[in-house]
């Protein structure tokens, strides 16, 4: 399948979990492909057109074609610094040989070094002021060179129409100003990107990778919501590891966190796609079944079902690898068995918080029980 321009603007962002480093990663990938059309689209319409000196200047610049080309492949390298430096002076050198070889200063293209100084800043970030400086004061120093001393252009170009000079400063202002608007979206693009991440992250147990409390209260509403319109019914399974503080007290936390995993793991396998599993803090889980059907009565026999089926799969043992050797001494194996208190819900006016804390009841009245039960609320909120 062929990558979207999205995938190549994103080129080089997988080695960095910095948000601005990644933005200025998109500005370089996006300035570079900007430039490779642009020159191309000048190669094309100075090689249509036939004036001998446009010629000459299309062939002057075309190495320069393949040290810009490269960058995104160094940033895909992880080579970011190297990529700034290879794009900002391929551009600058490109039309330094321009000039020096062909234009001289009458085109007027020396204003293209200030577009150049323009843009820098979103190439580096302040930590790398020394490099943004060097830049500034080369292009600098080249405009004001071009526009105060001159360099007299080669004969072949002053054989060039008045109407191609006006086209040709014309499309070079439009590729400055395409190349901002071409960053602009890049910078745009990876703030929503972070934004949609940071909105994930916050919704999501950093452990489990399990849904959190908070992404747990949104998906019942959701499945109230639902309910309302479709008439089924849905349910909440409220877990308790029943004998998981034993297990952090004599292995130590980081192997209670490897239990953990493996719940998270086990409920999935469990579970359907539309069914819904969250990690609420310490050892406790819920879990949230939709669509059981209009019937009270076979919904609470579903809702039965996969409790068990939850119960008895969290009460296999546990084989912990503790360490990465893996051999037999580096194993734990526990036996966790789990509570489950059950409730089985329709569209009502409760909310999210009072259906839990009656699932939650629910659970501790499995516990009373004698542990590794199910209890199934005999209220049914409709």
């Amino acid at each position: 399948m062929t990558p979207s321009f999205g995938a190549w603007l994103d080129l080089g962002c997988d080695r960095t979990a910095d948000p601005t480093q990644k933005r200025k990663i998109r500005n370089v990938n996006a300035t570079t492909y900007v430039v490779l059309v642009a020159y191309a689209l000048y190669h094309a319409a100075n090689l249509a057109l036939g004036e001998a000196g446009l010629v000459l200047a299309t062939w002057a610049i075309t190495p320069f074609y393949f040290s810009i080309a490269a960058v995104p492949w160094l940033n895909h390298r992880g080579l970011h610094g190297l990529a700034r430096w290879v794009l900002s002076l391929s551009v600058t050198l490109t039309m330094l040989c321009t000039m020096l070889l062909v234009a001289g200063s009458w085109f007027g293209l020396h204003f293209y070094f200030i577009s150049v100084i323009v843009v820098t800043p979103m190439f580096f970030s302040l930590e790398q002021w020394r490099s943004m400086v060097s830049i500034f004061v080369l292009n600098a120093s080249l405009f004001f060179y071009f526009e105060y001393v001159g360099v007299t252009p080669h004969p072949l170009i002053l054989s060039t129409t008045p109407a191609t000079i006006e086209f040709l400063r014309i499309s070079h202002t439009c590729t400055s100003l395409l190349t901002v608007l071409v960053i602009s979206f890049a910078r745009d693009r990876g703030a929503s990107q972070n934004e949609e991440s940071f909105e994930e992250l916050s919704s999501i147990d950093m452990l489990t990778g399990l849904p959190n409390r908070r992404r747990m209260l949104q998906r019942i509403r959701e499945s109230i919501a639902m309910g309302k319109r479709t008439k089924e019914h849905s349910a909440l399974l409220f877990l308790d590891l029943d004998n998981f503080k034993s297990l952090n007290d004599q292995h130590g936390h980081a192997t209670g966190d490897l239990l953990l995993k493996e719940v998270a793991r086990r409920l999935r396998a469990c579970l359907r796609e539309i069914d819904v599993e969250a990690r609420f803090g310490g050892d406790e889980f819920v879990i949230l079944l939709n669509m059981l059907g209009p019937d009270v009565a076979a919904a609470r026999e579903n809702t039965r079902r996969v409790a068990d089926k939850v119960r008895a799969s969290l009460a296999e043992p546990y084989h912990l690898v503790v360490s990465p050797r893996g051999s037999a001494q580096d194993q734990v194996v526990h036996h966790c068995t789990a509570s489950v208190g059950a409730l089985v819900f329709q569209a009502n006016s409760l909310p999210p918080e009072e259906l839990l804390k009656l699932a939650d009841a629910a659970m501790y009245q499995a516990k009373e029980q004698g542990r590794n039960t199910v209890c199934l609320s005999e209220r049914t909120v409709a």
